[in-house]
């Protein structure tokens, strides 16, 4: 909420972009999106790791960087800057939900990524993987559109075999990620996101807490914060 002013949030992604004004969370995939889909607003906040170019002819836009030190989160990176800012956003709006708890935050989307947040907010680092879309894509002879996971054992033709088999490739590194990081804090509450994150989610061995829109929820913490110290100093 950006009180007075009409605030206008936008996650743009590498295969998708989403919006939200007054609680309304809209999205589009990057190919097919036209500004003129945007609402108007007198002040738009940005997280873009993808082709920010699609947002040319706006004004009032704010892109928001990774920063070292915001609230109580603490960015582990070497250098701040070269963490994507949706990463970023995602485990700040997973701290606000849960507070001095040890966090782990998935976000699966074009590309799978997992952050450590220690309860103290003191993130600890993460890896990046493929995503499903960029598994399913790698060979360019199996390559293929479904978004379903198949979890079986054995196949009988080659295009449910790369369907299986990239579902195994995926969703092992997910469960293996979850597991490692249980073994080293037991109390670890695990935070999921991201456009695939509905069908992982039915798929894993392990409990966990399912919000599809971390990166806008973090946006919206960022831009109260900011505009509160900016009207501060005004």
């Amino acid at each position: 909420m950006c009180q007075s002013e009409s605030c206008l949030l936008v996650d743009i992604g590498n295969s998708a972009i989403k919006w939200r004004l007054n609680d309304e969370t809209n999205s589009a995939p990057i190919k097919v999106f036209n500004i003129i889909q945007l609402p108007k607003a007198d002040k738009i906040f940005v997280s873009c790791v993808g082709d920010c170019h699609i947002l040319d002819g706006l004004n009032n836009m704010h892109f928001v960087k990774t920063k070292r030190a915001f609230k109580s989160l603490e960015c582990g990176y070497q250098i701040s800057s070269t963490l994507g800012s949706d990463r970023w956003l995602a485990m700040l709006a997973s701290i606000e939900r849960y507070p001095k708890q040890n966090l782990l935050i998935i976000d699966a989307g074009s590309a799978l990524t997992f952050d450590l947040v220690l309860a103290n907010g003191k993130h600890q680092g993460g890896i990046i993987m493929p995503g499903l879309s960029v598994l399913r894509h790698s060979l360019a002879q199996f390559s293929n559109n479904t978004q379903q996971l198949s979890l079986g054992l054995t196949t009988n033709n080659t295009q449910e075999g790369w369907m299986v088999g990239t579902s195994q490739m995926l969703m092992s590194a997910i469960n293996t990620q979850i597991e490692q990081h249980l073994d080293n804090n037991g109390d670890l509450i695990v935070v999921l996101t991201g456009g695939d994150a509905k069908i992982i989610a039915l798929k894993l061995h392990h409990q966990v807490k399912l919000h599809q829109n971390l990166v806008l929820e973090g946006l919206s913490n960022y831009a109260q914060t900011y505009k509160a110290l900016h009207s501060a100093l005004v």
